[in-house]
């Protein structure tokens, strides 16, 4: 490689950091090409020269954290249906080292019209779990009459549910990491095979055992109640 293509390359590096950083202290409307311009040192020209749109600038950010995202997933192996819950595991870590800025994104890819940002945010997420499903599949976790393209559409709306009302400050994030892998666990739980159905609903009950209405509902119960409720 060239002097002018690793200085290309290097500017380009420069551009997507100095917008991942004012996408941490600002809203993504809040900032121009210009001023990404100026914060990062080159001309005006430079970031259009080298991304085109702003659009282009943002979408280099969600592949830098996307890719950060698969290589904390493939870190350690899973198995099972854990690898579900990994990924909720790994978004909050995530989230809890950054929240300002995760939570600025979040809230920009919801509010946006534009679907060629939208899709290029969620179309590898999406193919992400559509992967998890078919090889659940394969494992013979999941009935095989259950279309992966389908399930991973429907877990993944009520994964990033939770993730925008975190977002949005509406729950905490140990509330989120809960409420997801309850949400996620169930529907998992609805097409999981006999074989591996019974593991997982002990999973999906512990994890319903620590949701705050779960405790409400306990002390509820009178003292014969819950004595029925044990048998």
């Amino acid at each position: 490689m060239g002097k002018r293509e690793i200085n290309r390359d290097e500017k380009r590096q420069l551009i997507v950091t100095t917008a991942r950083h004012l996408m941490q202290v600002r809203d993504v409307s809040d900032f121009s090409m210009r001023t990404l311009a100026e914060v990062a040192g080159v001309s005006s020209a430079t970031p259009y020269a080298l991304f085109g749109s702003k659009q282009a600038v943002i979408a280099a950010v969600m592949d830098i954290d996307f890719a950060d995202f698969m290589a904390a997933l493939t870190a350690e192996p899973n198995q099972g249906f854990d690898v579900f819950f990994s990924l909720v595991d790994i978004t909050a870590e995530l989230f809890e080292k950054n929240p300002s800025y995760y939570r600025t994104g979040a809230q920009a890819i919801q509010a946006t019209s534009d679907q060629t940002l939208s899709s290029h945010f969620s179309l590898p997420r999406h193919g992400l779990l559509k992967d998890l499903v078919s090889e659940a599949i394969e494992r013979g976790e999941i009935c095989h009459q259950i279309n992966p393209d389908s399930l991973a559409l429907n877990l993944g709306h009520q994964f990033y549910g939770w993730i925008q009302a975190w977002a949005k400050d509406t729950v905490n994030l140990p509330d989120m990491v809960a409420r997801s892998k309850y949400g996620l666990g169930l529907g998992l739980a609805a097409v999981a095979t006999p074989a591996s159905r019974a593991q997982l609903l002990e999973q999906v009950l512990a994890i319903q055992a620590t949701l705050p209405e779960a405790g409400a509902l306990k002390s509820r119960l009178t003292p014969n109640r819950k004595q029925e409720a044990v048998s």
